[in-house]
């Protein structure tokens, strides 16, 4: 399954991609499926590959996301290289799929992507800085309890804008990937105190889980800069 989307932030388009395909092999050999099948339709839609911002992962278990985590890393590596963010969770994924994988590309001619990493370096990239927007890839924190997780995440998405020279009053979206088992008016009250700079969309989905049971919450910040 293929689906696709067109958006604007500031100006900008962006080609979005989301790809499940029927499992066959293991989750590595899937995975590769859909990237190959997601791959193709950015450049079908006259996007280069090298102007990817981001790319999440969905799985069906932990240990899924794990496998497919480490061949994207490989699969969308150097100029391919995006904000990025995965997760496992069977809920959002067909009954014959182990792996769902999106991308997000940007119309951006005029620019050269560039990639800046934490140090020391980790599987995603602190954020992707292409055409006048900065991508921030997902934020978790293992600190017990959402309400000390949210400010925990503050902290590092307002460093790594600083980094980028541009702050919360730059974002342009939010994104929220919640636990199943919290309570999602509570997250995004937590998330409207503590991020009160950003006067910009913020959108709450939930999932099954992250890379540690202990986390409870990720949260991707979209900003201008």
């Amino acid at each position: 399954m293929i689906a696709s989307e067109w958006s604007h932030i500031d100006g900008r388009r962006l080609f979005s991609v989301s790809v499940t395909t029927t499992a066959h092999g293991d989750v590595a050999q899937e995975t590769e499926t859909c990237l190959a099948a997601a791959l193709g339709a950015l450049t079908a839609a006259g996007l280069a590959p090298e102007h990817i911002v981001r790319s999440r992962l969905f799985t069906r278990d932990r240990e899924g996301r794990q496998q497919a985590s480490d061949v994207r890393r490989v699969r969308l590596g150097g100029a391919l290289r995006g904000a990025s963010s995965s997760f496992w969770d069977p809920a959002r994924l067909p009954a014959d799929a182990r792996v769902r994988i999106d991308l997000a590309a940007m119309e951006a001619p005029d620019g050269d992507k560039q990639v800046v990493e934490y140090a020391p370096a980790i599987a995603p990239p602190k954020f992707v800085r292409l055409g006048g927007l900065v991508f921030l890839s997902g934020v978790t924190d293992v600190t017990p309890g959402l309400a000390a997780q949210v400010p925990a995440i503050r902290a590092t998405i307002r460093g790594s804008l600083a980094d980028a020279g541009t702050d919360l009053r730059a974002a342009r979206l939010v994104s929220v990937f919640l636990a199943r088992e919290e309570d999602p008016r509570a997250a995004l009250a937590l998330v409207a105190d503590l991020f009160p700079e950003a006067r910009c969309p913020v959108t709450l989905t939930q999932v099954g889980g992250y890379s540690a049971p202990e986390k409870r919450i990720e949260i991707e910040v979209t900003a201008a800069g």
